[in-house]
């Protein structure tokens, strides 16, 4: 997001980057009172997108395709492949493995939820955690929830819960349909069966626009609400312009053929700099 990024890790020998703009979240995260529990939070936080991003690495790997880097930023997390999967079917998979990992961590936190409550099992955690993520859509579920914890568990039991509905919630909006989201490289991917790579491109980035769009209206109506809208404005605008910058990438390697390679991204909204405003294509 911002130009400026630092390397803080390889994992499975793929570097991984803090930008600064994730660097201004975290410090707001632990400049309250409860300090130790706001870094909790913060590297949970960290934590959880870095290995969302490693399920879309690790899968497009599997299949021959490399990862160049992951960077983490205020906006989620970029996992910069060199080439997209080609088949249809690898890149649903590609696609699917982040969501995939989000939903495995949250359903691990509810786990350690229902393990660290005083009363009430597994679905009452699960309720608790969907309520909440499902709040956070602007719907409204009521459930019984059964689930109680003591006094001393507290503190471990809100760090569980954070754990579970922050990993639940970055893998629902991962999933919808804002090319080139996750859902949007998803449903590309569907399209293929019907049509070309290109004209599924175009269809998802239509798609992904009129979500953009909606997105952008939903950020407006949060900030007149007093709520972090900006994030959402700032998510809708990486969506229209990264969905038009996937099209003219598509367009391009239709029209060269094969021995090219391209960086792709996926995961959004994707850190970005003025380098990255045109498409990199190279010969092999």
């Amino acid at each position: 997001m911002f130009s400026g990024k630092f390397r803080i890790c390889s994992v499975f020998g793929i570097p991984v980057y803090l930008d600064l703009s994730l660097i201004i979240l975290l410090v707001m995260f632990v400049s309250g009172s409860r300090f130790f529990m706001g870094l909790a939070c913060a590297l949970a936080l960290a934590v959880s997108i870095t290995l969302h991003e490693l399920g879309h690495a690790l899968t497009a790997r599997a299949f021959g395709y490399q990862t160049r880097d992951i960077t983490l930023s205020l906006l989620g997390g970029c996992a910069s492949l060199v080439g997209m999967p080609h088949k249809a079917w690898q890149e649903f998979l590609t696609a699917i493995a982040g969501p995939a990992v989000s939903f495995a961590l949250s359903f691990a936190g509810i786990a350690g939820l229902w393990a660290f409550s005083a009363e009430g099992g597994f679905a009452a955690a699960l309720q608790e955690v969907l309520s909440e993520v499902l709040g956070t859509f602007g719907i409204a579920v009521e459930w019984g929830s059964g689930l109680y914890v003591s006094v001393k568990m507290k503190q471990i039991a809100g760090m569980l819960g954070y754990f579970a509905i922050m990993n639940m919630m970055l893998g629902f909006f991962n999933l919808l349909p804002g090319f080139p989201m996750d859902g949007g490289r998803i449903f590309r991917s569907a399209l293929r069966i019907f049509t070309t790579r290109v004209k599924a491109t175009y269809a998802a980035m239509v798609v992904g626009r009129v979500f953009a769009v909606l997105l952008a209206l939903w950020g407006v109506h949060a900030i007149f609400q007093g709520a972090w809208g900006w994030i959402k404005l700032l998510i809708a605008w990486m969506i229209w312009r990264e969905g038009w910058r996937e099209y003219m990438m598509a367009v391009q390697e239709d029209r060269w053929g094969s021995p090219w390679e391209f960086s792709a991204r996926v995961s959004p909204p994707p850190y970005s700099n003025a380098r990255e405003e045109e498409v990199e294509v190279r010969r092999r």
